[in-house]
């Protein structure tokens, strides 16, 4: 069984999003049991009936998705003479 350390006290912030965001957190671990097995079953899920009610989600897969291969390269500058 892999089980999550439970997170510390969120610090002290005036942004009411980040204190939103970290409480859903917290809640979802507390609800979980702080599983992560529990937890991302559970978020699987959620995808799964998302998908069901015609949920469309956007993939940032590249060309090579059907081989489960993504690699970004950039060639390095040329030097001009």
């Amino acid at each position: 069984m892999c089980r999550a350390r439970r997170p510390a006290k969120a610090v002290n912030t005036t942004d009411p999003i980040f204190n939103e965001i970290r409480q859903t957190c917290d809640d979802l671990a507390q609800q979980s049991g702080y599983d992560l097995q529990r937890l991302f079953e559970y978020a699987r899920q959620r995808e799964r009936d998302a998908v069901a009610k015609g949920t469309k989600f956007v993939s940032f897969a590249g060309a090579d998705a059907a081989t489960g291969s993504c690699v970004l390269r950039e060639e390095p500058p040329t030097r001009q003479t």
